[in-house]
């Protein structure tokens, strides 16, 4: 008997705690720790984008730095082969003429106090070499050579014989040519300065530009005693 009133007075308890804490109060405030706020989703979020930002903003400049290294080293590599093909054919050459435009081509001119985008001499080999600023576009150009046997000068009013020695990522704004020192009366070795300026884009949006120049004398002595 004593455990029947026993059970009967645990039921009672259960269900006057059941009226006060019901079990769905339980199971809804356990179950909504298990989620993200919408506060905490926003501050992960500007989080992730700060460091996205960052980091593709770093991936850019790279990618432009790299492109600009590139440029770099085309220019250096493409002037430093038309400067080395000017140098050696002009060192080893001999009757200079600046300005193809002017005077008689098969003697020497001088032009030490004003420069001319072209020069014409004689060949190691005998044959003429000029070389000569090409106009492109809008305020450049490019370096153009032409080989021509003696007496065929009349062939250079066509830009047909020319042929571009720079490459055409180079846009070229100036080319001077300063020869000196090319009669045989005047005691002087001939001497050409060669002055190019310019400038090149590429992939890159910084624009590289060039000032390169460079000093080049006759090999064969032609000083009289």
């Amino acid at each position: 008997m004593n455990t029947e009133l026993r059970i009967k007075e645990e039921k009672r308890k259960k269900h006057r705690f059941s009226l006060f804490f019901p079990t769905s109060y339980f199971i809804l405030h356990t179950s909504s720790r298990k989620g993200f706020t919408i506060v905490e989703m926003i501050v992960a979020f500007g989080i992730f984008s700060v460091i996205m930002a960052v980091s593709v903003g770093s991936l850019a400049s790279l990618l432009e730095a790299n492109h600009k290294a590139r440029a770099l080293k085309t220019v250096v590599n493409n002037l430093h082969f038309a400067f080395e093909n000017i140098s050696r054919n002009v060192r080893t050459g001999s009757l200079y003429h600046c300005d193809i435009t002017e005077g008689e081509l098969t003697k020497t001119r001088d032009c030490a106090n004003n420069p001319a985008s072209s020069i014409i001499f004689t060949a190691r080999n005998g044959k003429r070499i000029v070389y000569k600023y090409i106009p492109v576009g809008n305020g450049f150009g490019t370096l153009g050579r032409a080989i021509i046997l003696p007496g065929q000068e009349g062939l250079l009013i066509d830009p047909a014989v020319f042929v571009p020695v720079t490459s055409p990522e180079l846009r070229v704004e100036q080319l001077s040519f300063f020869v000196d020192g090319t009669s045989l009366s005047d005691k002087e070795q001939p001497r050409i300065l060669i002055i190019m300026r310019g400038s090149m884009q590429g992939k890159s949006k910084v624009v590289s530009r060039f000032n390169f120049q460079t000093l080049v004398s006759q090999r064969l002595l032609d000083v009289e005693n």
